[in-house]
């Protein structure tokens, strides 16, 4: 048996692009949900039962902190998401608030962002933003009261101009179930995590149907440029979106506990981070 396990491990490295290697951890969080980098060297980390974020630099020492549990502008309530897919503002998911908080780069709060109010169109308001991403001109959120995607343009103060949704339960396609992050690639594709099927749903930027990545054990998704990264039970699978195939696969040196993981991070094609409940462990490729 252990012959048997040697050997399967030496076929992996073989045939692996890399392994990663933990370099440094930080953090002492009451229940860290999800993190998002800027594109400038900065990663946010969104900590739910504190209802704060907590920006760090690339050696992960704290630039600064904002938030606290309340409705104000800058306060949440057991938020979701953040995001900084557009590489100029973050996006807080604070769904039991109703609302989407936007704030600049150095977390200085900028507007609040709801939709579910008489004279907004109901079709396309949501109650419970779960995630959110960014494509220019559209801004994307999951709605999670409905279980699919609504596409903005023109986000003002207070809403945005309404373009299209999908992936709901009148989908054409299958339906999403529980989906809780959506993230891009350089090709304008989108990728929405669905928690409950257990797959990943790809569309274009327009909300057409493009495909289902499933039959692994997804754990979360993250993208850098072109590259779609999916974080298994066992190893990262590098999904080459424009041929729509899987390319590589990176392994772990040490085994992770899955059951740890709250959310992933590529930070570049070298370096990638994995959240867990109290902490941030980074990881780089040797």
């Amino acid at each position: 048996m252990i012959l048997i396990q040697v050997i399967l491990l030496l076929i992996n490295l073989l045939y692996s692009d890399g392994i990663l290697v933990k370099t440094a951890e930080t953090g002492n969080f009451l229940n860290a949900v999800s993190l998002t980098s800027d594109g400038k060297g900065n990663i946010y980390i969104l900590d739910s039962d504190a209802n704060e974020v907590i920006k760090y630099n690339d050696s992960l020492k704290i630039v600064k902190k904002t938030g606290k549990q309340g409705w104000k502008n800058g306060e949440f309530d057991n938020p979701t998401s953040i995001d900084g897919s557009s590489g100029m503002e973050i996006y807080v998911s604070d769904g039991r608030n109703y609302r989407l908080q936007r704030f600049d780069l150095n977390l200085s709060y900028i507007t609040t962002i709801m939709t579910n109010y008489e004279g907004f169109q109901a079709k396309y308001r949501f109650q419970e933003p779960v995630a959110t991403v960014y494509i220019n001109p559209y801004f994307y959120v999951i709605d999670g009261e409905n279980n699919r995607i609504v596409a903005y343009s023109a986000i003002s103060q207070s809403s945005g101009t309404p373009v299209f949704a999908f992936g709901g339960f009148q989908s054409a396609q299958r339906p999403m179930v529980n989906p809780v992050k959506i993230v891009k690639d350089g090709l304008n594709n989108i990728y929405i995590y669905d928690k409950g099927e257990g797959v990943v749903f790809k569309y274009d930027n327009f909300g057409n149907y493009i495909s289902t990545i499933d039959n692994i054990t997804i754990l979360s998704v993250s993208s850098l440029n072109n590259i779609l990264y999916i974080l298994t039970d066992q190893d990262i699978l590098v999904y080459d979106g424009k041929n729509n195939s899987f390319k590589a696969k990176i392994l772990f040196a040490e085994k992770i506990v899955t059951g740890k993981v709250k959310d992933f991070l590529v930070f570049s094609a070298t370096k990638f981070y994995l959240l867990e409940k109290n902490k941030v462990v980074e990881y780089t490729i040797k």
